[in-house]
Formats: structure tokens, C-alpha cells, sequence
């Protein structure tokens, strides 16, 4: 089936049956488009949508992990906005398109054929467009696409095959934008066929492609890239970008705050160890521990003195005690002195006079 040109207005998002990227177009008043959405409204539709990406997002189930470890559960959120944020962005668009009363558009389940001839007239056009021609949707396919979203412009006759990423910033650098390019110019020879038989001979004269960067890092329309800024050139909405990127801040405050719980729940046994360690040990800022006796503390501000280290360990009078020494064993940085406790504390009998070893823990050699 073979479509002529028609004579309506220029569109702002598809060329005449182009396979080329659409060209952008100059900035305009804010009445360039007939139909308008109020972000702020808009978000009472969008909010389910964000609530439910959010509950998917919170009920991935992380999978043990050698490297990762405990914090596997992080990575799992991560990977799980990775495919949520995506489908997202497209509920989205769809939702927003459809308050367009000019535009049919279809979402998941258009499965569209990715002929041999369809490839090969890709592959050998060099001036980057196609006009006039429209593939056979029934004949052999290698393989087949499906788009993320198609809208079909009932007023201008005119259709747009879009792809909806969260982000570019994976594909820029290897083969696999060409890739989909190719694909979904193929499949954009179908289309035309492929609506007039399966949507009630619904017709279009001209097809667009656009792949749209979710992450608004990339915007090249002659390459066919499209930023999340600029649709509402895309649905012919007025407000329909400044309504996705709210949804999208909403979605991130969100998916931070599902981040931030899982952090403070990895952190929360180091808490409380150290809280319980401070209660074992005393946490006073004059160095002394629970008890009032001094620290037996190797690394603290004495350069490593062991005559300083020693005093603290003796004191004034009450010997060495037995609980500061339990607090910190012998791991101490490597001395031997000796002292003689002579004097008697109050709170202790009086005691003999006997020898303290410091230094290196050494294997305990007699019984």
C-alpha cells in the first residue's frame, strides 16, 4: 500500500513518512497548541501512577550476593528503578497524550513486523528520508518491535513511533542506539499498513520517530532524540513536559527516601554497638571511663609515651584496676614497665605489692 503526501499544516514532530529524526522547531507563544494541561491538576491523575512505580520499586526482593553483602538491599533498589522509572515516564506520556482530543494513543501491545525489505531500504537510503513508501505489515518478518508508545494525529493524518528511555547516557557510547534507530525505522515503514488493518483503516500519510531521553541529557533531533523537556512538541500538549518533570521529582523524593530507610537500616546495628560500647566503656570527654578511673588507652593524645600510658594505668594511689584492664586487654602498642602498687584505694583491701607486665600479647607458654 502506498500513501501520497497530503497538504496539511507542517508538523512540529514528524516529516513527511521521515525516518529521519524530526527538525526542531523555533520557540513559539504558549497558544501554539490546542490543547493545555495544568501540571499542577495533572498531578491528580500522575500520582497513582507515581505510587505504584514506588511500591514496585520497594518490593524487590534483593538476591544474595558474595560481593555486595549486606548491601545487596541498596543495589536491588537501584537496579529495581532502573526498569520502574522507565515504564513510568510512559504511563505517564500516555495519560497526558490521551487528554489530546486529536491524538489515538497506543501503548504497550502494538508488536509491530521487522520485514527483510523493510531493513534493506534503511540500509541503502541515504538522504534520510522516504517518501511515499509503505510496506506490506503481512508479509515475512525476521523479527518484530514494539514500541513503546504510537500516537496517530487524527487531524493531520500523521503518526509518531516512540521509545521512552529513563536515560541515553548507556547507549551513547555503544552500538545499541543504532541499533534501535534501524529498528524502529523499519518498523515505521510498516505502521502505515500495519494501522489501516488493524485499527479500523485508520490512515496516516507521514510517520516520525523519536526516542525520548527521560534524564533530559540529550537532545538531537536530527539524530531522532528527543529530551523529556521538549514533548509537548511530541503530544501537542501545552504543559505536558512541566507535568512530567514534577511526577518525576515526586518519584525521586520517593525512591530517596526508600534509599535513606534502607541506609539507616544497615547502619542502625553499628549504632547500637557503639552506643552499647560506650555504655561498657564510659564516654567521658576528660578521658576517664564510667567509673571515673582513668582510660587505658594506648592511642591516645600521649605520642605513644610509655611512662604517660603507665600513670594513667597506675593513677594516684589506687593501683592498677581490674575492670580498666578488662576493658582493653593487652593490645597495647608494645612496652614492658614494671610498677609497685604500695598505696591502698578506698574502695579495696589493701594490697600486695606485685608485678605488671605491658606489652605485645605473646602465646601463653607454661599452663
Amino acid at each position: 500500500m502506498t500513501h501520497s503526501s497530503h497538504t496539511a499544516p507542517a508538523r512540529p514532530d514528524a516529516a513527511l513518512f521521515d525516518v529521519r529524526p524530526l527538525a526542531a522547531t523555533p520557540d513559539v507563544t504558549a497558544t501554539r497548541f490546542p490543547c493545555r494541561v495544568d501540571p499542577k491538576a495533572m498531578a491528580e491523575d500522575l500520582d497513582p501512577l507515581v505510587e505504584k512505580a514506588t511500591a514496585l520499586v520497594a518490593a524487590a526482593v534483593p538476591a544474595p550476593d558474595a560481593i555486595l553483602g549486606g548491601f545487596v538491599g541498596i543495589a536491588a533498589l537501584i537496579r529495581s528503578v532502573s526498569f520502574h522509572e522507565g515504564r513510568l515516564l510512559e504511563e505517564a506520556m500516555i495519560a497526558i497524550g490521551r487528554r489530546n482530543p486529536d491524538l489515538v494513543v497506543l501503548g504497550g501491545g502494538v508488536r509491530l513486523p521487522v520485514t527483510p525489505a523493510a531493513l534493506e531500504a534503511v540500509a541503502h537510503n541515504r538522504s534520510g528520508a522516504l517518501k511515499g513508501l509503505s510496506l506490506d505489515a503481512d508479509a515475512r518478518a525476521r523479527g518484530s518491535y514494539a514500541p513503546d508508545i504510537v500516537t496517530v494525529n487524527r487531524r493531520y493524518r500523521s503518526a509518531l513511533v516512540i521509545d521512552v528511555k529513563r536515560s541515553l547516557a548507556s547507549y551513547l557510547a555503544t552500538h545499541r542506539l543504532s541499533e534501535l534507530r534501524t529498528k524502529m525505522l523499519a518498523a515505521s515503514l510498516i505502521l502505515p499498513d500495519w494501522l489501516y488493518k488493524e485499527k479500523k483503516r485508520l490512515s496516516v500519510d507521514s510517520v516520525g520517530i523519536a526516542i525520548v531521553d527521560g534524564s533530559c541529557g540529550v537532545s538531537e533531533h536530527e539524530a531522532g532524540l528527543w529530551s523529556l523537556a521538549e514533548i509537548d512538541d511530541l503530544l501537542e500538549v501545552e504543559g505536558a513536559a512541566a507535568a512530567m518533570m514534577a511526577m518525576r521529582q515526586r518519584f525521586a523524593a520517593r525512591v530517596q527516601g526508600l534509599i535513606e530507610a534502607e541506609m539507616l537500616r544497615l547502619a542502625r546495628p553499628l549504632v547500637e554497638a557503639e552506643a552499647l560500647d560506650r555504655a561498657r566503656f564510659g564516654g567521658g570527654s576528660d578521658g576517664a571511663t564510667a567509673n571515673g578511673h582513668p582510660r587505658l588507652d594506648a592511642d591516645a593524645d600521649d605520642g605513644g609515651d610509655p611512662e604517660a600510658f603507665e600513670r594513667a594505668a597506675v593513677g594516684t594511689g589506687g593501683g592498677l584496676r581490674g575492670d580498666a584492664l578488662g576493658a582493653r586487654g593487652n593490645h597495647f602498642h608494645g612496652f614492658a614497665s614494671r610498677h609497685a602498687a604500695g598505696a591502698s584505694s578506698t574502695d579495696a583491701p589493701p594490697r600486695a605489692e606485685r608485678l605488671i607486665r605491658f606489652g605485645f600479647a605473646q602465646p601463653r607458654l607454661h599452663a
